[in-house]
């Protein structure tokens, strides 16, 4: 009896093990998944999305992004940012063709809600023990959530969800006075959805803090983009680069420019929360080789 015990306590620890280290952070396999706004309020996701892109790009993880929902504030678009949508079609859909991401699917969730809600379902169902699911949450958590409360939930032990932002979390119930409003929040997914096995990560945000950087940061952080040596690679990396950072030149805040959604990219990649823009430059400039083929 002892013996069977011990055999069964030891087999607990293995599986509790097995499935730690099957979705581990940093990343090493499974599929990815981002959603991101960009078409409402913060303009972030101008600069973020393609920074999102090349990063993975850098470390050949084309095909590991099986979806990418933008423009998910879908309750509207330029009201505040007169051109938010089309920036955001340029950053997502240019990006797409820019760092080859042939096979990804990429949808405007504002254009069709009910599809992309959908899409994200579809990929939270596929997922199983050998082929997880990473959700990059870059935008209010209505459409995720929806998604999440559509899927099986059998399928939720296999899904990771990361967020950083505190505005993402709640804006769907907090709308602005020129708005009408309500949805998903982080709050509500975890009360309902933690219990079932999903698991989330809020990690600190990525506009910075009193011991961090964070992404969103001067300028001159970000003058390697033009500078670096890996320019000298190849006349892929030097048009990729010159759009990255011209897409980086749509979101300048008071000198700084902000893609603070891609650090959730660097903590999946890395592991590190408090991030600083060295860790992108040090991706990017490490780049896999091939990756662009």
């Amino acid at each position: 009896m002892k013996k069977l015990s011990i055999f069964l306590i030891t087999l607990l620890v293995f599986l509790v093990y097995q499935n730690t280290i099957s979705q581990s952070i940093p990343y090493t396999k499974g599929r990815i998944l981002i959603s991101s706004d960009g078409n409402e309020h913060d303009h972030d996701d101008w600069a973020a999305t393609p920074m999102s892109l090349a990063l993975l790009a850098a470390k050949g993880l084309q095909d590991s992004l099986v979806l990418y929902t933008f423009s998910d504030h879908i309750w509207g678009s330029n009201i505040e940012k007169d051109n938010g949508r089309e920036q955001m079609q340029k950053s997502a859909i240019e990006g797409k063709t820019i760092y080859n991401f042939k096979d990804s699917r990429f949808i405007e969730a504002v254009a069709k809600s009910d599809f992309a809600i959908i899409s994200i379902t579809k990929e939270i169902n596929t997922s199983s023990k050998n082929n997880r699911l990473y959700i990059i949450a870059a935008g209010p958590m209505h459409l995720v959530g929806s998604a999440i409360a559509r899927a099986d939930a059998n399928k939720l032990k296999f899904v990771r969800l990361i967020s950083h932002s505190n505005w993402n979390n709640k804006h769907a119930d907090k709308p602005y006075e020129w708005e009408e409003h309500s949805g998903w929040t982080l709050k509500e997914i975890k009360e309902q959805f933690e219990s079932k096995g999903l698991r989330i990560d809020q990690i600190v945000d990525q506009n910075g803090g009193a011991d961090y950087e964070g992404l969103k940061a001067p300028k001159e952080l970000y003058k390697w983009i033009i500078t670096t040596e890996i320019r000298q690679h190849s006349a892929k990396i030097v048009k990729q680069l010159d759009w990255l950072y011209e897409r980086q030149l749509t979101c300048v805040k008071k000198g700084d420019f902000d893609p603070s959604d891609a650090g959730m990219i660097v903590y999946l990649l890395t592991g590190k929360e408090k991030t600083h823009p060295d860790d992108v430059k040090q991706i990017i400039e490490n780049q896999e080789e091939n990756q662009n083929e």
